[in-house]
């Protein structure tokens, strides 16, 4: 990954780490009766929300809240680098703001290839290559922050269901975001050394095989990779990457969050300096809870409030710009199967990363639910959605 992805990666975080996201997963749906549709717009949904898409295309946080998924509104939801500012468009379906102008397979193409909407084919793409096949000599691609590279090794079934959800379940809102800017020659030189697509077979050079009916391990890689885990802990899209998810390794692999300073973790299952020390229990609880995992207890916790049952009253919150508040709301199988890769299915790496900085409250009083959404999150239909 080149030091500009790398940065632009971290950008998008930055936004959905420091306010989180109300999200929600498939099992906290209840709508009643249901039909495929139904089922395939729900899992989009599901999607949707645990992969972060409103914090940057409106920094609305609950599925009910106004404004949802309808793009910037305001210059501080901008992204600004280098020479070039990106403004995240307008989701809902709106035909004439929003993506209802353009068809099921343009959207499902932005998605896996990248392409920018405005100027993707409507057709199935028969290649990956620029100029073979069917694929664009000269590709407009989706601007950074757009984690496309990640979202890519989604199934077809997953980035179907994405569409169906932003097509057919979202209301559409009438919000024009300007355009964005690009480089001349629309981010093709960014994008060139994008991990491989599919991704590397398991186990990679990074990795320990584990167990071969331990299909937990390779469910649990599946998610880190398309949650993009790798962007800002090392790697991007890549298992095979130097640094696959070692952590902060100069000091340009930081986050400036107000006057504060964060650094991404090592997550391998090094026991001096990644989380070989902590249980899969412990790291269960910091994605589910957002707790450090040397303060979290080594128990299953009984509430989501801090002082009642046995969560911490003074609970120490990871530090932004880890999206647990989007994460949390993933299934607990999910959750699992992330805690087994990272424990089971890497070599443990030796890198010591400093402590990231921090206010006296360790981010509480940014994690409240008015900033973060309720857990479970909205429930379906909200006002912004429709069945």
């Amino acid at each position: 990954m080149t030091a500009m992805r790398r940065s632009l990666s971290l950008r998008r975080l930055l936004v959905t780490g420091a306010a989180g996201i109300a999200a929600m997963s498939l099992v906290a749906f209840t709508v009643g009766r249901r039909n495929p549709l139904d089922e395939q717009t729900l899992r989009g949904r599901a999607l949707v929300l645990t992969h972060a898409c409103s914090g940057c295309h409106s920094g609305v946080l609950d599925p009910g809240g106004e404004g949802y998924l309808a793009g910037a509104r305001s210059a501080a939801e901008e992204y600004r680098f280098d020479n070039f500012t990106m403004r995240p468009p307008n989701l809902t379906p709106d035909v004439e703001t929003g993506i209802g102008r353009y068809s099921d397979r343009q959207v499902f193409n932005a998605l896996r290839f990248g392409l920018r909407l405005r100027d993707g084919p409507d057709r199935e793409i028969t290649s990956r290559v620029p100029g073979q096949g069917n694929f664009p000599a000269q590709p407009h691609y989706i601007g950074p922050p757009m984690p496309w590279p990640s979202w890519r090794h989604m199934t077809d079934d997953e980035l179907w269901a994405i569409v169906a959800y932003l097509k057919r379940a979202v209301k559409p809102v009438r919000h024009k975001v300007a355009l964005s800017d690009s480089t001349p020659d629309f981010w093709a030189s960014e994008h060139a050394d994008n991990g491989p697509y599919p991704v590397v077979p398991y186990p990679g050079v990074n990795e320990v095989a584990s167990s071969a009916s331990d299909s937990q391990v390779v469910r649990g890689r599946r998610l880190v990779v398309h949650h993009d885990c790798g962007g800002c802990h090392g790697g991007g899209d890549n298992p095979a990457a130097d640094g696959w998810l070692v952590g902060a390794r100069t000091p340009s692999d930081t986050f400036q969050i107000g006057p504060f300073i964060t650094r991404a973790r090592n997550l391998t299952p090094d026991n001096l300096t990644g989380l070989g020390r902590f249980t899969e229990r412990q790291i269960f609880n910091a994605l589910r809870h957002g707790l450090r995992p040397g303060e979290t207890p080594d128990v299953e916790i009984t509430s989501g409030t801090p002082g009642q049952g046995n969560f911490p009253a003074t609970p120490k919150y990871l530090a932004p710009p880890m999206p647990w508040p989007a994460w949390r709301h993933m299934s607990d199988q999910e959750l699992k199967d992330i805690a087994a890769y990272l424990k089971r299915g890497l070599k443990p790496v030796r890198n010591k990363v400093q402590d990231s900085d921090g206010p006296p409250d360790f981010w509480a009083s940014g994690y409240t639910v008015e900033l973060i959404g309720p857990y479970p999150a909205s429930r379906f239909p909200t006002a912004n959605e429709k069945r």
